[in-house]
């Protein structure tokens, strides 16, 4: 009984790495942002409609995770320069799992988000647009890493993260709920995108000469890292002033959550000093440059979110 557990304790450790459980936030919480946005117009849903969203959202991520640890399994045996944000999960590799486990779990998360996105469509009657922007986010992951188009390796991938990971969830949690688009959804998941598509960036740093090996031609494949920190820098920039200029439009009045909003600027400013004096070359300071970069991207998100429920107006007062 002793032996079975430390058996199922392994597998569930190995488990929650394959899966990478704390970055299912990154694509959980725009959701959530749409439907907030969604509720502050007036529409509203019923709870189960929000919770298949979630779990389709969730099916999503978890398909091009566990596709993408498939097929990147040769690059990922060649990365002796990873870190905790990049080069995989490593558990395939480590042989805790067998490698057919992942493409398994990959298409079982396929063919569900399917059939719940059929029940949004057919059962709830979420309008027309309801399975194309689940096709784009199917699309976008499941060929992020497979053959023929394989994304990733083609240097659009980062811009597909950028589109994926803000605008299409956003927008779709609040279709999902009023039947049409906004441009309020645009506006706020500007900051979120180029959050997001740093994030990405960021992270190919380690993995270049891995990469490399295996003929991917991501942006810091194709231009070096000099180059792509320089992108960084600007991106960066552009991160803060857009998400400076949807507080101001969302809350003309200064309130608490300015406080609040100083934690993304803050990471953001000591990145861009970190990138300017070429620290991306130090890997324990890497690291803590990836930790940065997706602390900025789930903090905005979350401060816009408090800012859309009204808890920002509490914080003020």
């Amino acid at each position: 009984m002793g032996i079975g557990l430390m058996k199922f304790t392994l597998y569930l450790k190995a488990w929650w790495r394959l899966s990478r459980i704390p970055f299912l936030f990154v694509g959980i919480l725009p959701l959530i942002l749409g439907f907030v946005l969604a509720w502050k117009g007036g529409y509203r849903g019923a709870y189960q409609l929000c919770l298949l969203a979630l779990i389709a959202v969730v099916l999503i991520l978890w398909m091009t995770y566990y596709l993408g640890e498939w097929n990147d399994l040769q690059g990922d045996r060649l990365n002796h320069q990873r870190n905790r944000f990049s080069g995989g999960s490593r558990v395939l590799i480590e042989g805790i799992l067998p490698v057919w486990v992942s493409l398994l779990l990959g298409y079982m998360c396929l063919v569900t988000a399917i059939v719940i996105g059929l029940i949004l469509f057919l059962h709830h009657r979420t309008g027309p647009w309801t399975l194309p922007l689940g096709a784009v986010g199917i699309l976008c992951g499941f060929f992020y890493s497979n053959r023929p188009f394989r994304w990733s390796y083609r240097g659009i991938g980062e811009i597909l993260i950028g589109v994926c990971y803000g605008w299409l969830p956003i927008a779709t949690g609040f279709y999902l709920l009023s039947g049409f688009f906004s441009q309020q959804v645009l506006l706020v998941s500007i900051p979120i995108g180029l959050s997001v598509f740093n994030v990405i960036l960021i992270n190919e740093f380690p993995d270049e000469a891995a990469d490399r090996a295996v003929g991917k031609k991501n942006l810091v494949v194709r231009f070096g890292k000099e180059k792509m920190g320089d992108l960084y820098l600007g991106l960066s920039t552009l991160t803060g002033l857009s998400f400076l200029k949807v507080m101001s439009i969302l809350q003309p009045k200064p309130n608490g959550l300015f406080v609040l909003s100083g934690i993304p600027l803050l990471l953001i400013g000591w990145n861009c000093v970190e990138i300017w004096r070429g620290n991306y070359r130090d890997p324990r300071r890497l690291e803590a440059l990836s930790r940065n970069g997706l602390f900025v991207n789930l903090s905005i998100t979350l401060i816009l979110i408090i800012q859309k429920t009204g808890i920002g107006f509490v914080i003020g007062r």
